[in-house]
């Protein structure tokens, strides 16, 4: 990976120079339609990233679960009815499609929100209090996860989003609720569905705990109801040993997506979502003060695919195309400042102005190279 010095300040351009191409790959290319901005001009733009840079296509819903009509097996709210078929109609003849839903709220030690009326996400009195392995929210789930298949007909499915995120390790009781709702949801849709991949993803860092062998350990508890190895990584913000000042990925170790592959060498390999900030995260409210910059986003592209070819994985999924400098602003001008959503904002392949970043060409110098059989 080569990028000249001046690359790592704020004060000089970038000039980056990308790796070789490579002649071939393992895994497909997955974008993230997420918009940049709260216009159906920005969504049209997302749509139209993912179809010109990736050969598969994301859809991460992770806005909650219609409880009581999936229960009951009644009609889905309008507003849900009218996004999913929008989403139907985005999608390009042909195009492949990674499917990825959950039964666990963004905090993911708890139920998933209500996603019904558009007026509200709190759950129903009646549902409030239930875990994972209530009897109603795993026939709930499971019957959403039914319908959401048949509707959007994805080739990789996820039924559960950062399942270990709020696991305190592998004796946690909540691991236990859950594997409750995963055998049940596993198992059937495997034996309705036996030619889908159906996992779940598990994250690389936690807020509950910084040891990696714990967080591996909690992987471990899941991976028997999950087809693959799939991973949700955002390196520059929490890695056990990693500086919390630079997101430079040369401080990343070199088995980084190796040793998490080694949870399961039997499965295939995949990352569910990714991203890198290509300028410094700061919210104070938190503490926190990463640097980053675009040439270091690139040399975490490039470290990232080419251990990806050598692991034979089956694809990547990139999770902001744009920087949401735009929709960061409505947000907060609508709900108030809430400096968590900083976490990604930065992370796109465009700058916050439509600008391309080098990370880019690194990305499509990949996608250019043909996919080997098998």
């Amino acid at each position: 990976l080569v990028a000249c010095d001046a690359a790592a300040t704020h004060s000089a351009p970038i000039v980056y120079i990308p790796p070789p191409p490579p002649e071939s790959r393992s895994f497909l290319l997955g974008l993230n339609p997420f918009p940049h901005d709260f216009t159906l001009d920005a969504l049209d733009e997302a749509f139209e990233i993912a179809g010109d840079h990736a050969d598969l296509l994301f859809y991460h819903l992770d806005n909650g679960v219609p409880w009581p009509e999936a229960l009951a097996g009644e009609a889905y709210h309008a507003a849900v009815m009218d996004n999913l078929d929008d989403l139907v109609s985005r999608r390009k003849p042909g195009q492949k499609l990674y499917l990825a839903i959950t039964p666990n709220a963004p905090e993911r030690n708890q139920i998933a929100l209500y996603n019904g009326a558009e007026e509200s996400m709190e759950l129903p009195p009646e549902w409030r209090g239930k875990t994972f392995s209530d009897p109603d929210v795993v026939s709930a789930y499971l019957n959403h996860a039914r319908f959401m298949l048949e509707f959007l007909k994805p080739d990789y499915f996820a039924y559960g989003i950062e399942v270990t995120c709020d696991f305190t390790g592998p004796q946690d009781p909540l691991i236990n609720e859950f594997i409750v709702l995963a055998e049940e949801v596993y198992t059937t849709l495997k034996a309705e569905n036996p030619g889908l991949p159906v996992f779940l993803t598990v994250c690389t860092g936690s807020f509950q705990t910084d040891d990696l062998d714990t967080l591996m350990a909690s992987a471990e508890r899941v991976l028997p109801y999950s087809d693959y190895v799939g991973i949700s990584t955002y390196p520059y913000w929490i890695v056990p040993g990693m500086k919390i000042k630079e997101a430079n990925p040369a401080d990343l170790p070199d088995h980084w997506f190796t040793q998490w592959a080694a949870l399961a060498p039997d499965k295939p390999f995949a990352i569910t979502e990714t991203g890198y900030p290509a300028e410094d995260l700061l919210m104070p409210e938190y503490g926190v003060k990463i640097k980053g910059n675009a040439a270091w986003q690139a040399d975490y592209v490039a470290f990232m695919l080419e251990s990806l070819d050598e692991l034979g994985a089956e694809f990547v999924a990139w999770f902001i195309p744009r920087d949401y400098d735009q929709l960061y602003d409505y947000l907060t001008e609508q709900y108030g400042e809430f400096q968590f959503y900083k976490t990604w904002r930065d992370t796109g392949f465009y700058d916050g102005t439509g600008s391309a970043r080098p990370a880019l060409s690194v990305w499509d110098q990949w996608l250019e190279a043909p996919v080997e059989d098998g």
